[in-house]
This record gives C-alpha cells, sequence and structure tokens, in this order.
C-alpha cells in the first residue's frame, strides 16, 4: 500500500512539474506612445491563450493570460502622456496571471499575437486607441468653394515603413533595423520638401511607433495629399542584392480593391478626386460605383507610374538601380484610389556595403534629395490646377535648382527647362558643356533661386503676390521703393531674392 502511495505521488509531481514547464512567463512588457494610441507589447516564452474586457467606473482593462505566469513586478514603464495610470497583476485562479490597466480616460483596446521572429519570440500585443470626441462623420455635400486668388501648396505624403514593435528587415550584421532607416530618410526627405516654395510635406509617422497599413493611406486622406511616398528598405536571403526598386499597385490588386468599396459603400464612403472634390458613393447604384472608382484607380495608378518614373530617373546615378522600371505589385499601402502612390525600397540592409551607406546621414540626405528632385519633377510636368507650381509654370518659373542625373546633358536640360544653353552655362560658372552625375545646377530665372519680375494682373494685391513668392510684403516693398501695399495693373514689380 505504502508504495502506491508514493508511486501515487510520484506521478502527481511529474504532472505539476510538466504543468509548470508548460506555463509560459511574461518576461517583459514593452510600450510605444503614437499619437493616437498607446500599444503594449508583452514578451512571452511561449504562445498563450488570453481574453481582454474593459471595465467601468473606474476605467480599466482587464487581460487574463491563461496558464501563465511572471516573476517581475513591471515598475519600470513610464505611462507619462498615455491613457494609463498605473498596471498591476495577479493570481486568478490556478493558473490564470490577470494584468490590470488603470486607466485615465476610457480607450478602446485592440489585441492580436505574434509568432517569434529573429528579434523576438511569442508576443500578444495590445493596443489602446483614445476615444474619439469628434461628431459622427456626415454625408459631404457638394457646395460652391468662393474663388481664392491663394496659391495653394502640393501636399506630398511621407510613409516610413515599420516602426515601433515592427522593426522591418534586419540588417547583415543583426543589429541595424529597416524602422530606423526608413525613419531617417523620411525625415530628410521631409526636411528637403519643406525648404521648397509651394510643397507641404507630412509624415505619416514621426516617431518610433507603428501606424497600420490601412491607416497610413487614410492620414494621407485627411491632409489632402497630391502624392504618397512610402520608403522602405529590402532584404535577401543572401548579401549579394542591392540597389533602388520602386513599386506601384498592380491591376489585380486594384480589382479587388474597387469591388471592395463598392461592396461596402452603404457601411461608409469613400473619397474620390483627392483635392479637387469630394464624391459619395452610398447614393449611387453599383455599377455607376464601380465605374467611378474603377476610373479614378486607373487614373491613380497611371500617376503612379509617372511619379514613380521621375524618381527613378532622379536616383539614377546617385545610387545602384535594380530594376529600371517601376515595378507594379499588390501592396495594401499604395491601395489608394485618390491618391498617386508610390513605395521605394532604398537599397538592401542585407548588402554589407549598401547597409552601410543606408546608415549614413550623408546618403541618407543625397538619396532624399533625389527622391525630392523626382517628385518636384514629376509635378512640374503636370502640376495640379490651383497649386503655387501651376502658377509659376504658366508664368514661366521654373525650379530653382535641377540634379544631373545619367544620361543628362547640359543642352537636354536647357531644353527641357526652357532656358538658354549660355545662360545655364553662366548660373553655373560652366566653361565647358561637361556635367557630371550627382551634380547640382541652379536653373536661371527658376524660384526660389533667382531675382525675377512680376507683372500686375486684374485683382492682384501685394500681399497675395508676396504670398506667391514666399517673400515678405515689407521686402516687396522696399525691393520697388513703395511707401504703401497700392499698386497698378499693368505695373512690373521686382521681385527680391530669397
Amino acid at each position: 500500500m505504502l508504495r502506491r502511495i508514493l508511486t501515487i505521488s510520484a506521478v502527481l509531481l511529474l504532472l505539476v512539474g510538466s504543468a509548470s514547464l508548460r506555463a509560459a512567463e511574461v518576461q517583459d512588457i514593452r510600450m510605444w506612445q503614437a499619437p493616437d494610441h498607446t500599444r503594449l507589447v508583452f514578451d512571452l516564452s511561449a504562445s498563450i491563450s488570453y481574453e481582454l474586457f474593459t471595465l467601468n467606473n473606474p476605467d480599466r482593462v482587464v487581460i487574463d493570460l491563461e496558464d501563465t505566469h511572471s516573476n517581475s513586478p513591471f515598475n519600470g514603464l513610464d505611462f507619462t502622456g498615455s491613457p494609463i495610470r498605473s498596471l498591476r497583476t495577479g493570481t486568478r485562479g490556478e493558473n490564470t496571471l490577470r494584468v490590470v490597466l488603470d486607466l485615465n480616460a476610457p480607450v478602446d483596446p485592440s489585441s492580436f499575437t505574434l509568432v517569434p521572429n529573429s528579434e523576438f519570440g511569442d508576443r500578444l500585443v495590445v493596443d489602446l486607441y483614445q476615444q474619439s470626441t469628434s461628431p459622427a462623420p456626415v454625408a459631404i455635400v457638394p457646395t460652391t468653394t468662393p474663388v481664392s486668388n491663394e496659391k495653394r501648396d502640393i501636399v506630398v505624403a511621407i510613409s516610413a515603413g515599420h516602426g515601433g514593435e515592427d522593426p522591418g528587415s534586419i540588417g547583415y550584421d543583426g543589429r541595424l533595423k529597416e524602422k530606423n532607416v526608413t525613419l531617417a530618410i523620411s525625415r530628410a526627405l521631409f526636411n528637403r520638401l519643406n525648404a521648397m516654395p509651394g510643397y507641404k510635406p507630412v509624415m505619416i509617422r514621426e516617431g518610433d511607433y507603428y501606424v497600420e497599413l490601412k491607416r497610413r493611406p487614410e492620414i494621407a486622406r485627411q491632409n489632402r495629399a497630391d502624392l504618397f511616398v512610402a520608403i522602405h528598405a529590402d532584404w535577401y536571403r543572401n548579401s549579394r542584392a542591392r540597389g533602388v526598386t520602386i513599386y506601384a499597385l498592380s491591376g489585380d490588386r486594384a480589382d479587388r480593391e474597387n469591388s471592395a468599396r463598392v461592396a461596402q459603400k452603404e457601411n461608409g464612403s469613400d473619397l474620390l478626386g483627392g483635392v479637387g472634390g469630394d464624391l459619395t458613393l452610398g447614393a449611387l447604384d453599383d455599377d455607376v460605383a464601380l465605374t467611378l472608382v474603377s476610373l479614378q484607380m486607373a487614373w491613380s495608378m497611371e500617376q503612379s507610374l509617372l511619379a514613380g518614373t521621375r524618381v527613378l530617373e532622379s536616383l539614377d546615378g546617385i545610387t545602384t538601380i535594380r530594376r529600371d522600371k517601376v515595378q507594379q505589385a499588390s501592396l495594401q499601402v499604395l491601395n489608394s484610389p485618390d491618391i498617386p502612390s508610390i513605395l521605394i525600397e532604398t537599397g538592401y540592409l542585407t548588402n554589407p556595403d549598401e547597409a552601410r551607406k543606408l546608415n549614413t546621414s550623408g546618403f541618407q540626405d543625397r538619396m532624399a534629395s533625389a527622391i525630392a528632385q523626382g517628385v518636384m519633377n514629376y509635378f512640374y510636368d503636370a502640376p495640379p490646377e490651383g497649386t503655387l507650381i501651376a502658377w509659376q509654370k504658366d508664368n514661366g518659373i521654373v525650379p530653382g535648382a535641377y540634379t544631373v542625373k545619367r544620361g543628362d546633358s547640359l543642352s537636354v536640360i536647357a531644353q527641357r527647362f526652357g532656358v538658354a544653353l549660355a545662360d545655364l552655362k553662366a548660373a553655373n560658372n560652366l566653361r565647358s558643356n561637361t556635367i557630371h552625375i550627382g551634380q547640382e545646377l541652379t536653373i536661371p530665372g527658376g524660384a526660389p533661386l533667382a531675382t525675377t519680375e512680376h507683372t500686375i494682373r486684374r485683382g492682384e494685391t501685394l500681399s497675395e503676390i508676396a504670398q506667391m513668392y514666399r517673400v515678405s510684403t515689407a521686402s516687396l516693398r522696399e525691393a520697388n521703393d513703395l511707401r504703401d501695399d497700392r499698386i497698378l495693373i499693368g505695373q512690373t514689380l521686382k521681385i527680391p531674392t530669397l
């Protein structure tokens, strides 16, 4: 009998021990803050099952992690600026770890699990979204927009790939992360465009946090973007792959997106026409709606290919070009029917030489400058109506600088911008027609690098002219010896150099 009792006891101990081995452990909790949500990541020793729910009076988020334990109090988290007031843990039942988030304000939680990757093991991700206090959206009714002489900026949305918990590709050295490279290049691109009159760049993410793929084009749309540029870096299984590739949306993905939009039109509306105007789908027949969305998507895809081609041309000579034509792929982040969108794979982090360059500020700046030049070339070819760039083109004002690319000649550049070859040479102190790839040329007569003149037209005011040329009204008065703001139709004004 004693032997039998000892045997049973041993079996029970083995069962308890094996259960203990199977139990997962919360090894760490990490946190990122984005403009619209806070993300918590639970690092786990194994996969888990869990339940998440909210309570009010007071507001709390409760997470029950089954067959899980933790030996850490997680006291090192800084909740400043987040909706979380405190985090506490406890045991519920025999093997459930309960995590309670005490809140300062109610949130809309979202959660999912992640399988192990090269950097982390199993994870539970909890996103706490701020509850919106804005009124519910209403159907958009076309209205007559007052005529304005103000020339708007071209808006370029810049999306740095990955971020936060999502590192993207990992470099050859196991340390370099795509999310950091893409943010650095995106910031340099923002600074370049922000310095150019007529352009307003918008960052989709400004720090180390993750923005959902479907939210990225939504943010661009909210900012009335004319172009969406996604910055990424590539990965391959060997270290030989190198070079830039640019992508636009493929036709098969576009067809699926169009059908999905029409299927969902009873639950919401999509914007069509970008900054030019809004159109709701809910009141339209399915066939009409599908036709309108398809036409808009066809336009967006065509413009995306043109924009990508201009950027590819500018990058040639700055870095290796892997594909000399814009590629098309089924990428969710490029699926806007109303915003031309391109994705730039800036190089391979698995190639040691290319990765080292991509991780230097000098190369990041050169790449951003070339991308900006390609964007400006695209918009100068066909500027959106009502923009400062369209007005400048109509008045013979050309971009102030051009970066020489492979295959360029001085005469071709002069012809492209409508200036005399002799004037182009004089503006750049050139004694011959020799130029080199990557050289930046000043275009004579171009804003903002050269002084020019303006002939006053009916309805214009001095302050509006100052705004067009991005100079102060005071400097415009001083350059023309004006005592006040009175001007006459046909009068010629000198525009001061910036």
